[in-house]
């Protein structure tokens, strides 16, 4: 890898951190959400981002803005390597959860990055909007979504 590659990379890890941090309501890094056990959304406003870890991999629940959800449902599905509709990965349309391995090499991407402001994986520089659906990149598969119920302020992450 050459060094401007290097130093982009950093230069967009190091922001992504500072943009991560500001806008995301975390749970400790730490902490282990098994399935069926409740995650507090209520504190979530439009546009937050919540990261928990779910058997070790880190898990992104988004409370999507009308205007994010919009440009979600309106991208074309030629555009996309691995085409499926917004309405089919969030049918609660406010919400999306996705895994955080990047379906390239399985190494963790992080949020609110890249040109769609959905992920980027800084490892290989795969590209995923809001809906998890990959857009540039070694990539060629969308982030996994995960299955949830949501009752009230709690979501409950659901097995496959």
């Amino acid at each position: 890898m050459s060094m401007d590659r290097r130093l982009l990379l950093g230069c967009a890890a190091g922001l992504g951190i500072c943009i991560s941090r500001g806008n995301a309501a975390e749970i400790d890094p730490e902490q282990i959400v098994d399935y069926g056990a409740a995650i507090y959304v209520d504190r979530l406003s439009p546009g937050d981002w919540l990261i928990a870890r779910l058997e070790g991999k880190p898990v992104f629940v988004r409370r999507r803005t009308p205007d994010e959800i919009q440009a979600a449902r309106d991208a074309p599905l030629a555009d996309l390597p691995d085409p499926e509709r917004d309405e089919d990965r969030a049918p609660d349309k406010e919400w999306i959860v996705v895994s955080g391995a990047c379906t390239h090499a399985g190494c963790t991407v992080s949020g609110g990055l890249g040109p769609y402001q959905g992920w980027l994986c800084l490892c290989h520089g795969s590209i995923y909007d809001l809906s998890g659906r990959v857009r540039h990149g070694p990539a060629r598969k969308n982030l996994a979504v995960v299955r949830y119920e949501r009752k009230m302020n709690q979501m409950i992450l659901l097995r496959s």
